[in-house]
């Protein structure tokens, strides 16, 4: 089971046997006597570094917002990020029930099956 610690954003330190994330800079390490089995499933690594599932659902967001037009409005914005972050949630986990992408989200089942409808899951 993975140990996390929380460290100060844009740290340089990297953990010893294990990972900090690049997005929020939490810490994760493998418990002495662990299995050490790489990354927790929920991180990823990727030419543009390894991040956490917090910071990797708000990449999701922040994408779907840098494509918003201009004149957006708030209210506008925030749909958008919702929106893409149920989609991530989906993408993700395909398998995952309804109802609990919805609670990890704050969306509503509904939400989530029309996001299954427009990623084709």
């Amino acid at each position: 089971m993975p140990v996390a610690e929380k460290k100060a954003p844009n740290s340089l330190a990297h953990a010893s046997h294990g990972a900090t994330c690049d997005g929020c800079g939490v810490t994760v390490r493998w418990m002495a006597g662990a299995e050490q089995s790489g990354l927790p499933a929920s991180w990823t690594k990727s030419r543009r570094g390894t991040y956490c599932l917090h910071c990797r659902r708000g990449l999701a967001a922040d994408k779907a917002v840098e494509g918003a037009p201009e004149k957006s409005s708030r209210e506008e914005r925030a749909k958008l990020r919702a929106r893409a972050l149920v989609e991530f949630e989906v993408k993700r986990d395909p398998d995952r029930p309804n109802g609990e992408i919805a609670k990890a989200c704050r969306a509503s089942v509904s939400a989530v099956i029309r996001a299954r409808e427009r990623v084709g899951a």
